[in-house]
């Protein structure tokens, strides 16, 4: 294709409508037949990934562009047709699911304007419609007056909070600021100044064992070290923070002149859901005068929720917060913001330059870590005008809802049993043998027993395995973490529903259990849609166990006792 013909064909205002237009039909019939599964496709698609790589090994740039309708056939049948059907119902394993069908539109606009509000001169309206939005989840979790807000828009000296990629992001830029507080002059001199001028050798993070991986890669990024993120257990069950543990780690840390850099609150953690008591946590932290970070990332969305918001309570005295959008919030990739209590945190990463983000702009960059940005506050932007606050907390809601149920669902099954109280939309629960099912009680019951009392009730109920009781049941809960991990397995194979998996620490010490994760958010998703999927899963977890329970007894003969029907 000649130079000339190139130009005019595809850059604006040069190309020719129809022929766009008929592109854009051919890309828009492709995405809603995905959308819809029309064809009546598995959730994974129907080649392996090793297949589908297959399609993408040429390794030279090709030399000589084709036309639109033939590198849009090739998208559609090697990309579109080999993607993962999030949006679908029956897709509950993981915080991406559904968005409203109006964000199509909203893409188009963003892709359409391509402003960068890195800076007001590449984005204009970008610009305010970022700010306004930051003011309105700034006044979601702390509620200021009126004024404060009329006070932050459109003041090019203060900001309350960026939008970023995500909660990745949105945690590295709150604990940077809270390294840069807490260290003055650290982003100049360098940590080992800084540190020294401090009288410090060591500076942590604090955490519970559910926090998620970005803290680490945060701590290894601002030059701390992963093994200064100090992780405190979680309670079982509730999945979480220990506050005695917490408060016995600072009371050390305290005493060995360590500085602590932030105690981390997770408000829905990443694999259970589950929320840290904030307001104890806030107490602490006012107490010790130390930084309070809520990763909100997943949870945040709750406090749309009349009904679901007292969960939050005590996010409001957090320092900084991070809320991501394309969770709970039901927005496409990618959105997260973070947000500051205080409106001059920001101003320990602020950062200048002569052609951009100049100090008496109004440009966005001024504060963020990141540079080039899209244009994603207009999602957010958008769905608040269309939703509004009702629609979201009816949204909220009804995947609150869903998870209860499924936890009752599972629970009251014979084949299955709840790991985890659900807080937010997210459950877990693993497949046992329905033989087993009663047993399982009794055998939670022993386990918590203090050992002498323990020895009596296992001679009650299991006398064949007084002796070696705990090895029994560590080889028990080793063969049922494989049965799940199975179980897992094939239903994705199979590709007509989806749940996710994960370990986790259980009431048997040093031994972990393997359980099936759901995120039920997705609105479409009902009691329906619960039965078919444990319907799926009990089969397959039959299957399994029929298979191996011959080789299983064989190995720990004396497992025989703990199962009902044999």
């Amino acid at each position: 294709m000649k130079n000339s013909s190139l130009i005019s064909r595809y850059f604006f205002p040069s190309v020719k409508d129809k022929e766009f237009n008929k592109w854009a039909n051919i890309t828009l019939e492709a995405a809603l037949n995905f959308l819809h599964n029309r064809d009546g496709q598995k959730l994974h698609a129907e080649i392996s990934p090793n297949e589908i790589s297959n399609f993408f090994r040429t390794i030279e740039i090709p030399e000589r562009g084709e036309n639109i309708p033939t590198v849009l056939k090739e998208t559609i049948e090697k990309i579109v047709k080999n993607s993962v059907r999030v949006s679908h119902p029956n897709y509950i394993g993981h915080m991406t699911g559904a968005t409203p069908n109006f964000l199509l539109l909203c893409d188009i606009i963003i892709s359409a304007l391509n402003q960068n509000v890195v800076k007001i001169e590449t984005a204009l309206s970008a610009t305010y419609v970022e700010w306004q939005t930051l003011c309105w989840l700034h006044n979601l979790i702390y509620n200021k007056e009126k004024s404060f807000y009329n006070h932050i828009l459109n003041n090019s000296d203060i900001a309350v909070g960026n939008y970023c990629s995500g909660g990745t992001v949105g945690n590295l830029t709150a604990l940077v600021t809270a390294r840069n507080i807490l260290f003055p002059n650290i982003h100049k001199i360098g940590i080992y100044e800084a540190f020294k001028k401090a009288d410090c050798t060591r500076a942590v993070l604090l955490v519970s064992q559910r926090g998620h991986y970005s803290i680490k890669k945060t701590a290894a990024i601002m030059g701390i070290g992963e093994q200064n993120v100090i992780t405190i257990p979680c309670d079982i069950f509730t999945n979480k923070i220990n506050v005695p543990e917490l408060e016995n780690t600072i009371q050390k840390l305290l005493h060995e002149k360590t500085k602590i850099i932030s105690i981390i609150g997770v408000a829905g953690t990443t694999e259970t859901g589950n929320i840290d008591d904030l307001k104890k946590l806030s107490q602490i932290c006012t107490k010790h005068k130390i930084w309070f970070h809520v990763d909100a990332a997943w949870g945040g969305a709750l406090l749309l929720s009349s009904k679901h918001k007292k969960r939050l309570e005590g996010i409001e005295n957090a320092d900084s917060v991070v809320i991501d959008g394309h969770k709970f919030l039901y927005l496409t990739m990618s959105h997260g913001a973070v947000l500051f209590k205080n409106e001059h945190s920001l101003d320990t990463i602020r950062h200048t330059a002569k052609y951009i983000i100049r100090e008496s702009s109004v440009d966005l960059g001024r504060t963020t870590i990141e540079g080039s940005r899209r244009f994603d506050s207009l999602k957010l932007w958008f769905c608040f005008k269309a939703i509004g606050r009702q629609g979201y907390q009816t949204l909220i809601d009804k995947a609150i809802e869903n998870a209860f149920l499924l936890s009752q669902m599972a629970e009251s099954h014979q084949s299955f049993e709840a790991t985890n109280k659900p807080e937010t939309s997210i459950l877990t629960y693993r497949y046992l043998p329905k033989s087993l099912k009663i047993q399982i009680k009794i055998i939670y019951d022993i386990w918590n027993l203090k050992n002498k009392d323990k020895l009596e009730k296992i001679k009650i109920h299991f006398p064949k395995i007084k002796n070696n009781f705990d090895l029994v049941i560590r080889q028990l809960n080793l063969f049922l973490n494989e049965i799940n991990i199975n179980i897992q397995k094939k239903q994705r194979k199979d590709g007509k529903s989806f749940v996710s998996r994960t370990t986790l620490e259980s009431i048997w010490k040093s031994q972990e259990i393997v359980v099936l994760r759901a995120v039920p958010f997705h609105p479409l998703t009902n009691q329906e849609t619960f039965t078919e999927i444990l319907t799926e899963q009990e089969i397959l977890g039959d299957f399994f166990f029929n298979n191996e329970k011959e080789n299983f007894f064989k190995k720990t003969p004396d497992a025989f006792c703990l199962f009902n029907d044999f």
